[in-house]
Parts: structure tokens; C-alpha cells; sequence
């Protein structure tokens, strides 16, 4: 037991150094492309240095580093493992009589840790920084010289409203608004998590004598508030301005409109802007409201089969090591390891896909390969170990 829990201790530090190697040289790697990736890009349409490129770089490191994990622990699980049996320490360690399910335990440990850590730490602060990111890009983009006239706000636009009209909160019909009408839509911000809009003004537009291509101006509706659900919105504090000088006011008005009820979510509440702590509730409140969450249960759920995919990748890498180096075959079997963690990942990407167009449930493809391949795995070490 003393010499199994020191050996323990001793690959557990092996495959943390590995790990830790293995991140910083891909992490690297990504910063300076990014950098060159900044400049080029904010830098062609923004006079920025290459210091304000790094910070913006920085930004986006925690997002990188949450996106690249997965491939360094296999990496470094591989790169480990390989120099243990290099070295004839697993022949070692095998003829001291501790068995692969143990030596392999301390990697299996960290890999997990890992993946919590991941979850519930670097994915918050992934989701802050990327904001945080985005928003001084836009900054930078969207610079407007002193005296010139800054374009702000959010704009939407909706296409012809194929039936009805205004309607009241009692539901009663309120002027008369052609039904083949078309709106540009400005607000000054979003609520929330995209909950509603904020100090909107509807433009509507009708087709004139030239069809659709030819529109013309009918009137304009003022509103505190907006909130989009299925087939209207719902406008707080209304004031409608139609031609002629007349003036309608209204505590709240329903507008018809073809927009679907996700469109504000998909657009300021995107799924990789909700951090894992704040998904639960995101989740029930706008099930309860009849959105469609589908992007933000895939994720959610893909964040918590993130450990059994960190332990998978690891075992991944660690199997295809096992055999010892004078058999030879070492070359390939690591080349087979390392094809087998990418294509793994590949093929979480498809399961996500999928999701996306509702051909399998979002937890299915989230939690099934990871599943079957950390399964698959055990199956191989089995048999190589216990026959």
C-alpha cells in the first residue's frame, strides 16, 4: 500500500507536469496567431498597437484555454505515459505488483478535477471575458470621430405581417393598419438576458405603386418597452404617430409580427453567452415562457459530461502507452491514440449538430460520446489487463 500510494503520487505529478507543458505550449502557440489575427483584423479597421492587440488577445485567452483542455490533457496524457514506458518505468511499476487500474487512478483523478474545474470556473469567466472582448472590439470598430454621428442601439427588421393588426390589451383592433405592412425596428438597449427591448420606435412601411422594392412610410409607434412572444409584441406605454398629426396613446399594445419569439435570445442571449451557474434558471424560465432552449440545454448538458470527456481523452492516451516500448509499434500506437482523441471531438461537434436541427435531444448528443468512448476504453484496458 505505501509503495502503490507513492507510485500514485509519482504519476500523478508526471501528468500534471505533462498537462501543464503541454497547455502552455498550445496556449502560446494561439496567443501569438491571435495577436497577428488581431492586428489584421481590428487593426485594418482601427489604428490600434500591437499592446492594445494583446489585451485583446487576453481577453479571449480563457475562452482558448476552455477550448484547447481536452486536446492538451490527451497530448499530455500521451506525452506522459510514453516517457514512463521509455524509460521501463511501467515495467517497473507492473512488476511491483500495482496493476494499470491503479497506476492510471492518479490521471483518471486529475482529469476530472479538470473537467470540474472547467465547468465551474474557467466557463464563467470564459463567458465575462468574451464579453468583455466583444465589446471593446466594437469599440475599437465602431470609433466615430469627434462631430460626426454616432450609429447605436439595437435594429431589427421584420417582413410583411401576412394577417391582422393592432390590437389593445383587451384585444380590441386599433386603427388601421394595412396587414401587408413591413417594420425597421430601433431600440436603445436590451433588457436582461434579451428579456425585452427598451425605448423602441416601430417604422412601418407599406408597398407603394412600385411593389414591395417601393415602400412607403405610414406611421410610427413609440414604446418604453417591448417583449417579444410567439407572433406579437407586446409594447408598454405606447405612443402611436400616424399621418395627419393624430396621436394614439396606449398603456399596452400587441403588434403582430413574423419574428419568432427566439429571435432575442438567439441574438444578445446567445447559449456561449450564459455562464454554466446561470444556465438552470435561463433554462426554466424561458421553457416556462415557450422558447425554444434547445442550444442552452445542449450546452448545458455538454458542460456536465465535460469531466467524462476529460477522463475519456486521458485514458485515450494513456491506453496506446501501455505496451512496452521494445515490442515496438510505439509510434503507431500513439499516432492511433492521438487520432482517436480528434476524432472523438469530431464527433461531439456532429452530435451538436445534430441537436441544433432536432434530430437527436440535446442530451443524448451530449452525453453519448463521451460516454461511449470513456466505456470503450475501459473495455480495452480490461482486456488487455484482466484478459
Amino acid at each position: 500500500m505505501v509503495i502503490a500510494g507513492r507510485i500514485q503520487r509519482y504519476v500523478f505529478r508526471q501528468c500534471l507536469n505533462g498537462l501543464l507543458l503541454t497547455l502552455g505550449v498550445i496556449v502560446l502557440a494561439i496567443l501569438l496567431v491571435d495577436v497577428v489575427e488581431q492586428m489584421r483584423t481590428v487593426g485594418s479597421r482601427a489604428d490600434i498597437g500591437i499592446l492594445t492587440a494583446f489585451e485583446l488577445t487576453m481577453l479571449k485567452t480563457p475562452r482558448l484555454i476552455n477550448e484547447t483542455l481536452p486536446f492538451a490533457i490527451l497530448v499530455g496524457s500521451i506525452m506522459t505515459f510514453s516517457q514512463l514506458n521509455r524509460r521501463s518505468e511501467i515495467p517497473a511499476i507492473r512488476a511491483a505488483g500495482v496493476s494499470a487500474w491503479r497506476f492510471l487512478g492518479p490521471a483518471m483523478v486529475l482529469a476530472g478535477l479538470l473537467g470540474v474545474i472547467m465547468v465551474g470556473v474557467i466557463d464563467p469567466l470564459a463567458t465575462q471575458t468574451q464579453t468583455a472582448f466583444e465589446q471593446r472590439r466594437d469599440r475599437l470598430i465602431n470609433f466615430t470621430p469627434e462631430g460626426a454621428e454616432a450609429v447605436d442601439g439595437v435594429w431589427l427588421s421584420q417582413g410583411d405581417v401576412s394577417a391582422g393588426g393592432d390590437v389593445d390589451a383587451a384585444g380590441a383592433a386599433v386603427g388601421d393598419l394595412n396587414p401587408n405592412t413591413q417594420a425597421i425596428i430601433h431600440a436603445e438597449g436590451v433588457v436582461g438576458r434579451a428579456e425585452a427591448l427598451e425605448d423602441v420606435t416601430f417604422y412601418y412601411f407599406s408597398p407603394g405603386a412600385g411593389g414591395v422594392r417601393d415602400r412607403e412610410f405610414t406611421h410610427r409607434i413609440d414604446a418604453a418597452r417591448a417583449r417579444l412572444v410567439s407572433g406579437f409584441w407586446q409594447l408598454e406605454d405606447v405612443t402611436e404617430n400616424r399621418f395627419g398629426g393624430e396621436v394614439l396613446r396606449h398603456d399596452q399594445l400587441a403588434l403582430p409580427t413574423n419574428l419568432r419569439a427566439e429571435t432575442l435570445l438567439t441574438r444578445f442571449a446567445a447559449s456561449d453567452r450564459i455562464p454554466f451557474w446561470e444556465l438552470p434558471e435561463f433554462i426554466r424560465q424561458n421553457h416556462a415562457a415557450g422558447m425554444n432552449v434547445d442550444a442552452y440545454r445542449l450546452k448545458f448538458h455538454t458542460l456536465l459530461a465535460t469531466p467524462v470527456m476529460m477522463v475519456a481523452m486521458t485514458l485515450i492516451g494513456a491506453v496506446v502507452c501501455l505496451r512496452l516500448a521494445r515490442s515496438g509499434g510505439m509510434s503507431q500506437m500513439i499516432g492511433l491514440g492521438a487520432l482517436s482523441g480528434f476524432l472523438l471531438f469530431f464527433v461531439t461537434r456532429i452530435s451538436a449538430g445534430m441537436a441544433s436541427t432536432g434530430a437527436t435531444s440535446p442530451e443524448a448528443a451530449a452525453w453519448c460520446p463521451p460516454l461511449f468512448a470513456l466505456f470503450a476504453v475501459l473495455t480495452l484496458l480490461s482486456h488487455a489487463e484482466d484478459g
